[in-house]
């Protein structure tokens, strides 16, 4: 990863896009002495929001796993009526804060 001042984008915009898109370069922008935007490659963007994606699915399952293994022993029907309360308790709060606010 490359840092460069905001002047030199200014000055050297289409080299240094070529830097990101083509030696799939990530550039750091400072500005007033502090990193304030990075410039990546749609593709290593992509890289990017894909990894992040397949860590929130892995915790996720492992979430649901966890649930799974809590909840074994409690019939399905508890279960459905636990989640019935709590999705009614939820809408009511809102319900209440909502009003509240207007």
């Amino acid at each position: 990863m490359t840092t460069i001042p905001i002047s030199e984008l200014k000055q050297r915009t289409g080299q240094i896009l070529n830097q990101v898109v083509v030696a799939r370069q990530d550039i750091i922008i400072e500005r007033y002495g502090q990193e304030y935007a990075v410039i990546l490659s749609r593709e290593r963007y992509q890289e990017l929001v894909d990894a992040a994606q397949a860590r929130v699915k892995e915790r996720f399952i492992a979430a649901q796993h966890e649930v799974y293994e809590a909840t074994a022993d409690i019939p399905p029907t508890e279960i459905d009526q636990i989640i019935h309360d709590a999705i009614f308790a939820s809408r009511r709060e809102r319900a209440g804060h909502d009003a509240r606010d207007s």
